[in-house]
């Protein structure tokens, strides 16, 4: 049986630091599930059909007993026009009872030095809790956007637009969208191994169509028990003016509808121009750059979740 060592006892055991290795899962799942941090049958599958690799995997571990964990996961974003490689970091947890003793902070450090050695461009991640964003903020992250939320009227005013519903070979066009979208929003994904909007999702997404062009598409819920005033995300519309898109929202609603936006964002000025108010959600977005800074003069924040 092994033996649960108390706070103050393990303050005198050596923390080891280390990558993940083949039979760490046990130990693992113990720290993490009673948490509800993770899934068990993903983690132990993590694996299989993904770029989730042992070395991007840290934990901080007394004697035998796991105590520490974070997760970092390859994604891609286009920024400096062109698709550069991120990490995501989840599954940041600490034994209750080892905490305040810098555990945390040492295994972010040790994930960025591992990616950064392999010419990652930076880190990013969303947080929710303000707990959450002073640990990051210590190791070097940066405040990039919020998420907020407004509702957005109805209006019968005729649109040369027309928003419909998604389906199987309009996906096509989404990677294009996406790119040119890229070139003035950050973050905006960009891998295509990690494919957005598939068939099994398709149905909370809507198009954007001028005649028979596909210009545009958004998440798009309806009204529901999980969405009480339905959702609409900031549509990724690259090349029509957001007056005009906005305009083309309205038109498709019969009701009042929840926008959610992200601050600084290419739709928060004109939505405001037609007198909606915003309120901010607990979504943080945060970034750490790798390097030489990345530099965000002339793109508009958004959100990529």
């Amino acid at each position: 049986m092994k033996t649960i060592l108390s706070g103050r006892e393990t303050m005198r055991h050596k923390i080891i630091y280390r990558h993940w290795q083949p039979g760490d899962d046990d130990a693992i799942l113990e720290l993490l599930l009673p948490a509800e941090q993770v899934d068990e049958n993903f983690y132990r599958n993590k694996f299989e059909d993904s770029d989730v690799e042992a070395e991007g995997i840290r934990l901080a571990l007394v004697n035998e007993r796991v105590i520490g964990h974070v997760w970092g996961e390859p994604c891609s974003f286009f920024i400096e026009d062109k698709c550069q490689r991120f990490v995501t970091v989840g599954s940041v947890f600490v034994a209750q009872d080892m905490r305040r003793q810098g555990v945390a902070t040492r295994l972010m450090q040790e994930l960025h030095a591992h990616f950064q050695r392999r010419d990652y461009r930076g880190s990013i991640l969303d947080v929710d809790t303000e707990e959450a964003i002073r640990l990051y903020r210590k190791v070097g992250y940066q405040k990039l956007t919020q998420d907020i939320q407004t509702q957005i009227l109805p209006n019968p005013n005729a649109s040369p637009f027309k928003w419909t519903q998604t389906n199987l070979k309009d996906l096509s066009a989404f990677p294009e969208l996406n790119e040119k979208w890229g070139k003035q929003n950050f973050p905006t994904d960009c891998d295509p191994k990690s494919i957005k909007v598939h068939q099994y999702n398709m149905n909370g997404y809507r198009v954007l169509r001028h005649h028979h062009n596909i210009v545009g598409y958004a998440r798009w819920e309806e009204p529901s028990e999980y969405y009480p005033d339905g959702l609409i995300r900031d549509p990724i519309v690259p090349d029509v003016d957001p007056m005009e898109v906005i305009t083309s929202v309205q038109a498709a609603i019969p009701t009042s509808r929840t926008w959610e936006a992200a601050q600084e964002g290419r739709y928060e000025e004109p939505l405001r121009a037609y007198g909606c108010t915003f309120e901010p959600t607990t979504t943080v977005i945060m970034l750490l750059s790798f390097g030489q800074e990345i530099d965000l003069t002339g793109y508009h924040r958004t959100a990529w979740w």
